[in-house]
């Protein structure tokens, strides 16, 4: 939780898991478009859902989440502090972990939340505006250890979403991108020979439904999966990937994961 000087306090039961945790926005309002953009490009796992039936259900089934809950959301804040309560009473979700979100600083409600609920994630009063609410929850992101171990977010993408092509002395390569972050990707090549580890790739053009993004790469292995073949794993050199092709790497990393995320909690 936030203590009164605007610290981050220390987390209380959550461990650092090697690939971090996800980062639930319930019903946020506008300003948090501008904050949510703010976290994916700090690396962070952020996702926004307004469906608080089918968020519950996903956290029984994947609990290590942070959700920021904006229970200025309809006519009755009781809902929010029910809704929190009764994922924390469930033994299935136990170990999610909640912050508030919202408008009007009331002590009361501070009050409840942060000491009979014990939320860990605080009591964030966004009127404050964009950039102090980003300053404030990346303080407490860090704090509950929601990157994990990992330094970049990356987004498995479906065959049919990306393609690449290169061309090099010996021909064009083309393939399907298989995975992506802000600084590399996993890819299978198609119709041509897998290049060695090592190998640099001039002009590396990703295809990212429609945006079209072009970087250096160095192939740093090949590894052979059973029914798909070899997977390349390729860096991009930093170089390369100046302010505007990074922001459009995650841009386009945010909405794969959203929409896969958004298919998950419609199973839920």
């Amino acid at each position: 939780m936030e203590n009164e000087s605007g610290r981050a306090a220390a987390p209380t039961g959550l461990g650092k898991s090697a690939f971090g945790k996800k980062v639930f926005f319930l019903n946020p309002p506008p300003v948090i478009g501008e904050v949510a953009t703010a976290l994916a490009e700090a690396e962070f796992e952020v996702y926004a859902t307004r469906d608080h039936a089918k968020l519950a259900r996903f956290l029984r089934k994947e609990p290590e989440c942070l959700t920021f809950v904006n229970i200025d959301e309809g006519d009755d804040e009781n809902v929010w502090r029910a809704w929190v309560k009764s994922i924390r009473d469930d033994e299935a979700s136990r170990a999610a972990a909640f912050g508030v979100i919202t408008m009007l600083d009331d002590e009361d409600k501070r009050g409840y939340y942060l000491m009979d609920l014990g939320i860990e994630c605080g009591f964030i009063v966004v009127k404050i505006g964009a950039a102090k609410t980003t300053e404030i929850l990346l303080r407490m992101l860090e704090a509950n250890e929601a990157r994990g171990r990992r330094r970049y977010v990356r987004a498995a993408c479906p065959p049919d979403a990306t393609d690449f092509s290169c061309a090099t002395d010996e021909g064009v390569l083309r393939g399907w991108i298989r995975d992506l972050s802000s600084v590399g990707l996993s890819a299978v090549f198609v119709g041509c020979a897998t290049p060695k580890a090592g190998s640099r790739l001039k002009d590396l053009q990703l295809n990212l439904k429609g945006v079209r993004v072009i970087v250096n790469g160095v192939v740093v292995g090949n590894t052979e999966v059973q029914g798909v073949g070899s997977i390349s794993v390729l860096m991009f050199e930093p170089a390369s990937v100046n302010d505007d092709k990074r922001i459009k790497l995650r841009a386009f990393i945010r909405k794969t994961l959203q929409a896969t995320m958004d298919k998950a909690l419609a199973l839920a």
